[in-house]
């Protein structure tokens, strides 16, 4: 990262910027535009085995004695994928329309956001390297996806040469979890630059949704924190 073109954040204890709900909802949605495709991906994925099965039983089925036994078990590969593909769509809408009082475990959010941009970041020229482990104290799931793709997103947006991006996690006190994000560039070739028709994500989108979610930034030379709430895990009824 390159300190004269990234925005001075704010510690724990600073006032929280003033920000517009005009600036909000455009860095929300310049947000779920860069990020569609990944989320497309993520929701046919369990689609893609059914056809082929199809294929595979409508073979069988053409046999003059099929095997009814293999056929039923095919027929439950077929429901099973089915279920998945829904349930990865249901969750997928929560992108779009957040529970604020959705709560999940630090190490499992994190995970989910570095699944879900791993491989087009990877493609342009950036690994991400997830070190949180499994820090099972909640955050607000909506929070930790916004303010953590955005930063991932600025963070390598900025960038004209590949990096590895590492996100560490500790626990500071009872009330907050710190989550670390620290670049490292990789000498060598250049990254791909990121043209794919809409704009680039900037650290004042980062700072903006941070604002909007109660979640505090810090930032010195290439390592960024970002510091969330604990939250109690939801009443079971």
């Amino acid at each position: 990262m390159n300190p004269e073109k990234m925005y001075t954040f704010l510690s724990r204890t600073s006032t929280q910027p003033d920000v517009t709900v005009q600036e909000i909802e455009a860095s929300r949605y310049a947000l779920l535009r860069r990020i569609s495709p990944c989320l497309r991906h993520h929701m046919v994925r369990h689609l893609q085995p059914i056809s082929m099965i199809y294929e595979v039983m409508d073979h069988k089925l053409s046999t003059p004695e099929p095997d009814l036994a293999n056929l039923h078990r095919q027929a439950d590969k077929i429901n099973n994928f089915a279920r998945a593909a829904m349930d990865q769509c249901l969750d997928m809408s929560t992108w779009l329309a957040p529970d604020r009082c959705d709560v999940v475990p630090l190490g499992a959010g994190v995970k989910e956001c570095v699944d879900l941009l791993a491989a087009s970041m990877n493609f342009r020229g950036y690994r991400l390297v997830n070190l949180t482990g499994n820090i099972a104290l909640n955050v607000r799931r909506d929070a930790l996806r916004m303010v953590l793709i955005a930063a991932l997103l600025a963070g390598t947006d900025s960038l004209d040469q590949p990096a590895n991006v590492l996100l560490n996690a500790s626990a500071g006190d009872r009330d907050y979890l710190t989550l670390a994000m620290v670049v490292d560039r990789v000498e060598g070739v250049g990254a791909e630059v990121y043209e794919d028709g809409y704009r680039k994500l900037t650290w004042r989108d980062v700072e903006v949704l941070a604002a909007a979610e109660d979640v505090f930034l810090t930032f010195l030379d290439n390592r960024m924190t970002m510091s969330f709430a604990v939250e109690s895990a939801p009443l079971v009824n």
